[in-house]
């Protein structure tokens, strides 16, 4: 039998480094593949007259035609548009894309101690956050965590933390070892995102597998199993996980009294599969449920609290080649969320739908410039039924919504050592009757070999929450202008310094005098503020041998004058300083790393009943320790990691403040509540084991 021609070799860039992930195909066939961990290819044809296109984002489109019976070297030089010459940061920290500086990798994630796995809780040791023990969500820059939008491959997670109850901080529902990028944007981000005053974060999800594996994980508080599936051009995985914390509580002192700890279960699924023009289709999904219960008391009230949720989430792209150079990107997200609590004789059932559909090209018109455009609806129903036994009261409403979106931005090179990104925005709402137009602005100018100059300016709009839209369809948009100058030298592969300072205009926030008889009265768009800081970081790998640190550093002054306060002053979650300390060192000679986050923050603002001014109060300073220890051998011939951390080693009490509530019997009284961890210090074991098939 006469076998089929084949076309071997290998890519790699100007220093000779192999590229991974490279396309390869055969003009006018569907033949073609993508370069493996080494940078080689191979191609089995009937085909071999054909010309051999290579392409890989970064760098010069290459054709030739492939001699006979000979292994390729193929070298490709990059473009203008190469982020070795200049890249426009302003406001962001990216990760995954490796021609950029990589900020947090998923193995930073899980190895920065107290993040204990959460991609919000590592994002918190850089510039910009600020910590919440009473949250757990994003907060940025002097915004609301609900002013943080995560994107997954460019469409929306409406819901990307699991249930949040009152003072309890929650965590993020997707695991890091999901994604190949993470792109954290703190302010001045791109026209191709709305719908958030304060910031993003981008998150892309990993491409297809290489290899054939499976992962066991046994934890101190579940489980957790995963298969991955591998064939040519394609790769499906299937993850399940379950938590039950009451086997931990029942070992600890809980400052709540828990009925029902958390306990919840997951199932995610992810499919890849690459067509034979390059393109790639992507489908995740991740479903999950659970229940958690307890008592708080309110005064000399025993309140209980209890709650039940699931959420799912679907997300499928596809992104293929229109031309050499072009791409089209298209993509369906879809959020169901449904919510039932009990707080005292108040129950409330939440059920959320929201539905993205986008779509997107991106072009280059020359050498220099590349040209982005798209559109996007977004659909929104939510409906809300409450009742309350004392007194005899209950209501629905429901909120339907669709959100169209047109956006352009370009991306133009001046020279190698000046960029432009204009963007323009436009959005319209169904349900407010309401549009809004974004201009943005950023420029990016290379100041040395490793060191950059940038700056964005833009406005920014975002849909009131559903907790005020259900009560009126007349208000607006909120609105927030950003301003930021930031200056970057050195490279995250040795070292690498950071300053940036900003300033955000808020206007047309949500205000209100009170909320008496299950109403807002005066909700309106009357609100305003300012926040204003600088942000600063320092990450070193090269200085101390097998080790790696970095510092940051926040100052923010901020005011609003919003809700029902009676007077400009800094919200309750604001601490004007942050600094945090994360370092890790491996010791190789017994396989270990191991790891210390260190935060302090200065105390947050709170009002005390019966104080003349407002804000007047201040909680102690925020100061945390954590550690963790992570212990590399084998189980069998089976890789195993053994991972250990210690969360608040000093002990500390870690009350930011005081939230003040109503009497739960109606009688007209409040009563402030401390905001406190419901446990101290937290520990964590793991042993993650993964069998290569």
């Amino acid at each position: 039998m006469r076998s089929e021609p084949t076309i071997k070799g290998i890519v790699v860039g100007s220093d000779n480094s192999p590229l991974i992930g490279v396309n390869i195909t055969l003009k006018g066939t569907y033949d073609g593949t993508i370069t493996n961990t080494a940078g080689e290819f191979e191609i089995v044809t009937n085909h071999p007259e054909a010309i051999l296109v290579i392409s890989y984002i970064g760098y010069k489109t290459k054709e030739l035609l492939p001699p006979h019976n000979r292994f390729l070297t193929i070298v490709l030089k990059e473009s203008v548009t190469s982020l070795n010459a200049v890249t426009i940061t302003a406001g962001t920290f990216s990760a995954g894309d490796k021609k950029r500086a990589t900020v947090l990798e998923p193995l930073d994630i899980y190895t920065t101690a107290g993040s204990l796995g959460d991609i919000n809780g590592a994002l918190k040791t850089l510039p910009g956050t600020q910590p919440a023990t009473d949250d757990g969500r994003l907060l940025v820059r002097g915004g609301e965590a609900s002013e943080t939008k995560v994107f997954v491959d460019g469409l929306l997670a409406a819901k990307p933390y699991y249930s949040k109850v009152p003072d309890l901080p929650t965590r993020g529902r997707f695991a890091p070892s999901l994604f190949r990028g993470t792109v954290f944007s703190t302010g001045g981000y791109s026209a191709e995102y709305g719908q958030a005053l304060s910031s993003i974060l981008i998150l892309e999800s990993n491409d297809i597998a290489v290899e054939e594996i499976t992962s066991l994980s046994l934890m101190s508080i579940g489980l957790e199993a995963s298969k991955t599936w591998v064939a040519p051009n394609r790769s499906t995985s299937l993850g399940l996980s379950y938590t039950n914390l009451a086997p931990y509580f029942n070992m600890t002192n809980n400052r709540l009294d828990w009925i029902k700890p958390a306990e919840a279960g997951n199932v995610n699924l992810m499919h890849r599969q690459k067509k034979a023009n390059g393109a790639m289709f992507k489908c995740f999904s991740t479903f999950d449920f659970g229940v958690q219960e307890f008592n708080t008391l309110v005064g000399s009230n025993k309140v209980n609290i209890d709650s039940e949720g699931g959420n799912g989430y679907i997300n499928i792209s596809y992104v293929t080649p229109i031309s050499s150079a072009s791409c089209l990107k298209s993509g369906l997200a879809t959020t169901i969320n449904r919510k039932r609590e009990l707080a005292s004789s108040n129950r409330t059932l939440n059920t959320e739908v929201y539905t993205e559909v986008r779509l997107s090209i991106h072009q280059p018109l020359s050498e220099g410039i590349d040209l982005k455009y798209g559109v996007a609806d977004a659909f929104t129903y939510y409906q809300q039924d409450y009742s309350n036994t004392l007194p005899d009261t209950e209501y629905s409403t429901n909120i339907r919504d669709h959100l169209a979106a047109l956006f352009i931005e370009s991306e133009i090179h001046l020279s190698a050592q000046l960029a432009l990104r204009p963007g323009l925005r436009y959005e319209y709402s169904s349900y407010l009757n309401q549009s809004s137009l974004s201009p943005r602005f950023a420029v990016a100018c290379k100041t040395g070999k490793n060191s950059l100059l940038t700056a964005a300016w833009g406005h920014y709009f975002q849909s009131p929450q559903n907790d005020y839209l259900k009560y009126s369809s007349s208000l607006q948009f909120e609105k927030a202008t950003h301003y930021l100058i930031g200056y970057q030298t050195g490279s995250l592969t040795k070292r690498l310094f950071r300053v940036e300072a900003y300033y955000k205009n808020y206007q047309q926030l949500i205000s209100y005098n009170s909320l008496t008889d299950y109403q807002f009265q005066k909700l309106a768009n009357k609100g305003n503020g300012f926040a204003k800081g600088i942000d600063i970081f320092y990450r070193d790998k090269q200085t101390l041998k097998r080790t790696d640190y970095w510092f940051s550093y926040s100052y923010i002054d901020t005011q609003r004058h919003y809700m029902d306060y009676p007077n400009p002053a800094t919200p309750s979650f604001i601490a004007e300083h942050t600094f945090s300390a994360v370092g890790k060192y491996f010791l190789g000679a017994i396989n270990t790393q191991l790891g210390a986050t260190w935060t302090v923050a200065s105390g947050r603002p709170y009002h005390r009943n019966g104080d003349a001014t407002f804000m007047n109060q201040k909680a102690p300073v925020y100061n945390d320790l954590s550690m963790n220890l992570s212990y590399l051998t084998t189980l069998g011939d089976h890789q195993t990691i053994v991972h250990f951390s210690f969360s608040n080693v000093l002990g500390r009490n870690h009350l930011v403040g005081y939230r003040t509530v109503s009497s739960p019997d109606n009688s007209g009284d409040s009563y402030q509540i401390p905001l406190l961890p419901d446990i101290k210090q937290f520990l964590f074991l793991g042993i993650f084991i993964s069998i290569n098939n």
